[in-house]
């Protein structure tokens, strides 16, 4: 049987001026993908290198979407005026996204959406977003969410409560807390509909959520990819993500 072929939604780059604009994709997602037995390939952000009439099309010759990291989500999106306090922001991945992620939960595509892959999936239900945790949410509670430095991205800096009976308590193979890295400054703030969380942290930040009822469908806040397969939960997720995938393919 062949493997799953797994597309990978990219970053983009600009080598100086408006001609050598490029994507790319972390080599971290292609491995991590790669070593749990699926085809990795990467999808093209560039403005005018999609159309979102062809989406249908290829999603029927995917077996599943890995939605990734990167800038921030227009809040206009989730019917928010632009705040000061947002970051940089990816319209032109926001235009490749938002679609795509609508059409692959209407096709029942598996989908893992991993830091601001988790936030397209939450946006495209529904829900909205803190466009700055430390400036939005009033936790008594504070967790340094934006650890940007090199040498702590594939660091534990903070623990999550896992939610009893969601798939990411199984994942976790029966804890209730693990520990995770953490590389954003946003976060939920109302999580979408049908979604289920499946972890909040000690601020109240939703980090990890699924959609019921779907074949795989759910998104992690921190970057299971940066800890790597060594790393029990991450290993389960991409393990679980990929199965889920050849699994499409019947």
């Amino acid at each position: 049987m062949r493997k799953p072929i797994i597309a990978i939604t990219p970053k983009t780059g600009n080598g100086g001026d408006e001609d050598s604009k490029f994507c790319y994709v972390f080599p971290n997602f292609i491995n991590c993908v790669s070593a749990c037995g699926g085809i990795p390939i990467q999808l093209s952000s560039l403005e005018g290198s999609f159309q979102v009439a062809d989406m249908d099309e290829l999603l029927e010759r995917v077996d599943g979407v890995l939605f990734s990291g990167g800038p921030d989500i227009h809040p206009g999106l989730y019917g928010e005026e632009l705040l000061d306090c947002c970051g940089a922001l990816a319209p032109e991945r926001d235009a490749l996204e938002i679609p795509l992620m609508q059409k692959a939960i209407a096709m029942d595509k598996p989908v893992f959406g991993i830091c601001r892959g988790f936030q397209v999936l939450n946006v495209v239900t529904g829900g909205t977003m803190y466009q700055d945790i430390n400036t939005q949410n009033k936790s008594s509670v504070h967790i340094e969410h934006q650890r940007t430095k090199p040498e702590e991205k594939d660091k534990v800096m903070h623990k999550v409560n896992v939610i009893r009976d969601t798939p990411l308590h199984t994942f976790s193979e029966g804890l209730l807390q693990i520990g995770v890295n953490t590389l954003h400054h946003q976060g939920v703030k109302k999580l979408g509909e049908p979604l289920r969380s499946m972890a909040i942290a000690d601020d109240g930040i939703v980090e990890a959520a699924y959609y019921p009822g779907k074949k795989f469908v759910m998104g992690v806040q921190w970057h299971p990819e940066i800890l790597g397969l060594g790393d029990k939960v991450a290993n389960n997720l991409f393990t679980a993500f990929v199965e889920a995938c050849a699994q499409n393919m019947k």
